[in-house]
């Protein structure tokens, strides 16, 4: 079986997945020694064939987890990939035994960005049976997405603090998540989740801290830095969205880099990048005191150690701190 997610909403799409592989746990595997994750943007058709036909004596079917192979730099795995997909699917035992699950951040449905070699496995991956793209929701189903969320915390929430909440979060689910859990938990006989509430402890998309934390990472102030990333955890912040944060910060941060790189004006990359103008002030300042191959490297560092904390071997808070005392 395979499965393809993809989208720009990374948030449901990473939610899709954790509930695929707790069924798969619960259902087939209970030790999860048959599940593996593999980082499509450095593998190769040799480890996702080892991946899939190494089998165990207990559990038949096996779970892979393939994340942005459309990401790949090597010369035609795309059309590999496509070819073996295809070869392994016509063996009916085979595709029972195994789930293939490919999931990417966002996709074209017309890929036009893409070499051609990949463009021939979305058109494989996007012809098969468990499809789902996940785009971005819009202003009311974003109202019924945190509805749904406090709900799952036995809370209601009533529709002008959701509307401030979407005001200070914008589209961001990881974010509106983060937020609806926090209060959740403020006050447990409260099931009521108000206006006052959003407003005394919701800080918003655009926090500060943030925007200092990268500053310190940019100075290279390691006291700083550790002392603003501990206050991250003591304000009950999770390890989910401080590295997302982090890696929405980093990728925001090399946009506008590159924009300077290429001589456009703070105008011309307002215009561009199409984010909030108090996002843009601030990045232009940080991202002056980085060159882009730093900022790649930073990137690149964070989104590895992301992919390996959700394969569960990694820890983001002893990594970061690692990261930040290697300055």
């Amino acid at each position: 079986m395979i499965i393809f997610l993809y989208g720009a909403d990374t948030f449901r799409s990473r939610r899709k997945v954790k509930e695929l592989k707790n069924k798969f746990i619960k259902e087939i595997d209970d030790n999860s020694g048959s599940l593996e994750s593999v980082d499509g943007q450095n593998t190769t058709l040799k480890e996702i064939g080892e991946k899939i036909n190494t089998g165990s004596l207990f559990v038949k079917k096996r779970l892979i987890v393939i994340e942005n192979i459309f990401k790949n730099k090597k010369d035609k795995i795309g059309a590999e990939l496509s070819a073996y997909l295809q070869k392994i699917n016509k063996d009916a035992a085979n595709d029972n035994d195994n789930i293939l699950i490919f999931w990417d951040e966002d996709i074209s449905a017309t890929p036009r960005g893409l070499k051609i070699d990949l463009k021939k496995l979305f058109t494989y991956l996007s012809k098969q049976k468990y499809v789902q793209e996940f785009t971005a929701l819009n202003n009311s189903q974003i109202l019924s997405f945190i509805k749904q969320e406090a709900i799952s915390y036995g809370k209601d929430i009533n529709s002008a603090a959701a509307s401030i909440l979407i005001s200070l979060t914008g589209t961001d689910l990881w974010l509106i998540a983060s937020e609806i859990k926090k209060l959740a938990f403020r006050n447990k006989d409260e099931k009521m989740i108000e206006v006052n509430d959003i407003k005394e402890m919701v800080s918003g998309l655009y926090s500060d801290d943030i925007f200092a934390l990268t500053d310190a990472l940019s100075s290279k102030n390691k006291s700083e830095a550790t002392r603003l990333l501990e206050e991250q955890y003591a304000a009950g912040l999770g390890d989910e969205y401080i590295i997302a944060m982090l890696i929405r910060q980093f990728k925001i941060l090399l946009q506008i880099r590159s924009a300077l790189d290429n001589n456009l004006s703070p105008n011309e990359i307002t215009s561009k990048i199409k984010l909030h103008p108090y996002v843009i002030k601030k990045g232009l300042t940080q991202a002056r005191n980085f060159k882009a191959s730093d900022l790649k490297n930073y990137l690149n560092t964070l989104v590895n150690l992301d992919f390996y904390n959700k394969k569960g071997i990694s820890n983001i808070k002893s990594e970061l701190t690692m990261l930040i005392a290697g300055l």
